[in-house]
């Protein structure tokens, strides 16, 4: 699903290309078509694949996949399983990323089944100041 994202009228994202795919297990392939025509970079938006250690219980994009489109959020595990990781966490790194990848003219593609965290990303109206598009 292609879509333009919601902010209000300030925003430096009010009309930045994005796609978003949500959904349970199985979206790899398809995303990594979309990311291929479209010229984009993959966000992971998994509350489980941004550990370290746990790639087979998670269904993560194998090294191959990786390979074959820019991951963000999701190569290595940037995350200690023994740590506290929030939303407000996952939005901070998110956005950072969006930024990245709109500034090397690509388009993000926001992927997951973390609902919430997704949501961080489109509206602010979750986590509070922190800001989402």
């Amino acid at each position: 699903m292609a879509a333009t994202m919601k902010a209000d009228a300030q925003s430096k994202y009010q009309h930045a290309p994005l796609i978003v795919i949500i959904g349970a297990t199985g979206k790899t392939k398809f995303l990594l078509e979309l990311a291929r025509r479209f010229s984009g970079e993959v966000i992971s938006a998994n509350s489980m694949q941004i550990y370290r250690g746990l790639d087979i219980a998670t269904a993560k994009a194998t090294t191959e996949e990786q390979a074959q489109v820019r991951h963000h959020l999701l190569s290595g595990g940037l995350v200690d399983p023994f740590k506290q990781f929030t939303v407000q966490d996952f939005q901070r790194l998110a956005l950072a990323a969006i930024d990245d990848i709109l500034a090397r003219q690509k388009v993000p593609v926001i992927v997951g089944g973390t609902n919430y965290y997704i949501e961080s990303i489109l509206w602010d109206t979750l986590v509070g100041a922190a800001g989402g598009l």
